[in-house]
């Protein structure tokens, strides 16, 4: 049950990193190009911690990078329809 509730956690927080990040980035660049930067710069930011999480390095790896995964696809629809959405005249 805790294994659950910690893996939706996850899913949430992941979303809300990425989501609101690109989001940020939209301002200055283009839908594509902010969705890309926000996942790689989410991705350096949780990857430098895991570094330093000593014998929990696999499950904090499991705890954002499965949820990042996931999402991945979503932000990356996201952008797409967002660029098409601002390309029609």
């Amino acid at each position: 049950m805790i294994e659950g509730v910690a893996g939706l956690f996850a899913l949430a927080y992941s979303g809300l990193v990425l989501f609101v990040l690109a989001s940020s980035l939209r301002r200055i660049y283009p839908p594509m190009r902010a969705a890309v930067t926000a996942f790689v710069l989410s991705v350096a930011v949780h990857g430098a911690t895991t570094l330093m999480a000593g014998e929990h390095a696999m499950a904090a790896l499991a705890f954002w990078g499965i949820p990042h995964l996931i999402l991945l696809p979503l932000l990356l629809w996201s952008a797409w329809r967002q660029s098409a959405a601002g390309a029609r005249p």
